[in-house]
């Protein structure tokens, strides 16, 4: 019952906002349709087009930080707890530079009033990406977890409120046209709370539990060397005892699948290649695989092996270990072959 009364309080705020910016409207309006139609220079055609196109490029530019905010969201199970808190502190500063760029827009004449909804929306906008990051480490924390739910449902509550403040200030824009004799004057739509059903408490605690049920994944990170993938070229002929035997050549290529057995998306994982002949004669290879997401395979290939026919020759294959990895049994492959003569 009490996070009922405080979900009921914020929306009984935003109602009260929404009231008072229509009351502000209306007494504009009736301002405005005194004025009349006038006709308008082409500076201040020009002005109002500059204006428009002014503010669909910040309206584009908000409508892909929500998505960039949901897609981070959605896809916390491939990220650590770090790269989580990079890009959600990303979006903060996004979006605080399209409120700052807003402010900064100077409207033309009878558009005071619709660019005022339009800060309206950013500031509100703004507002909910800063407080939902400390809410959700809240509640990833275990720090009351009733607190915290209240304050990412209201995060959610302030996208909601700043969608409905767009229509508005579309409307108030297409209005101001209608009032000098420019029709039809329209912008790009924009809605940021994807799932309205997050405005409520009990679905905003499945979403935390089911958020908490994922990142307890990703404490398992790990990469391992598929041992029968490895080919050689020249190919293997047949085995003698513990020797695969290759066909003759002058060098040898030699390609393995890496793969990500881990829930977390690894970078710059080091693959060491260690060759050595029965002289002791040895030489050692690297690759950087740059990114490998969880369960995908990489083949990486090292060319160039110089050939010993005749000779006992042996290579390792090495992956990793990533931070935090655990299991390491699987992370080495070791090789031992001979080339005919």
């Amino acid at each position: 019952m009490e996070r009922r009364g405080r979900k009921e309080t914020v929306i009984t705020l935003i109602i009260m906002i929404i009231i008072a910016v229509v009351i502000v409207s209306w007494i504009t309006g009736l301002w405005s349709c005194d004025m009349g139609r006038k006709d308008l220079t082409e500076e201040q055609r020009l002005t109002i087009s500059d204006y428009i196109n002014s503010v669909s490029v910040l309206v584009q530019q908000s409508n892909k930080i929500s998505y960039n905010f949901f897609n981070t969201i959605n896809k916390i199970k491939e990220v650590s707890r770090e790269e989580l808190d990079k890009e959600l502190l990303d979006i903060i500063e996004e979006s605080r530079i399209i409120l700052e760029n807003g402010r900064e827009i100077n409207p033309p004449q009878d558009f005071e009033v619709a660019h005022g909804y339009l800060e309206l929306v950013f500031d509100t906008r703004n507002r909910s990406y800063v407080d939902f990051k400390p809410a959700l480490f809240n509640a990833l924390d275990d720090l009351d977890l009733d607190i915290s739910t209240t304050q990412i449902t209201n995060t959610f509550l302030y996208m909601f409120m700043s969608d409905e403040l767009y229509l508005y200030f579309q409307d108030r824009l297409k209005e101001s046209g209608d009032n000098i004799g420019i029709g039809n004057l329209t912008v790009i739509d924009s809605t940021v709370l994807q799932d309205r059903s997050l405005t409520s408490t009990q679905n905003v605690l499945g979403f935390i539990s089911e958020i908490k049920a994922v990142t307890k994944l990703q404490e398992r990170r790990g990469v391992a060397v598929i041992g029968d993938s490895i080919e050689f070229d020249p190919q293997v002929l047949n085995e003698q005892g513990e020797y695969w035997i290759l066909a003759n050549g002058t060098e040898i290529t030699v390609a393995i699948k890496i793969e990500n057995q881990g829930n977390v998306a690894e970078k710059d994982v080091d693959v060491i290649l260690t060759y050595k002949s029965e002289d002791n004669i040895a030489d050692e290879k690297s690759y950087t695989i740059s990114s490998i997401n969880p369960s995908d395979q990489k083949v990486v290939t090292f060319s160039g092996l110089i050939a010993y026919p005749g000779r006992k020759c042996e290579l390792t294959i090495t992956a990793g270990p990533v931070p935090d990895e655990v299991l390491m049994t699987n992370n080495s492959l070791t090789v031992k072959f001979m080339m005919e003569n």
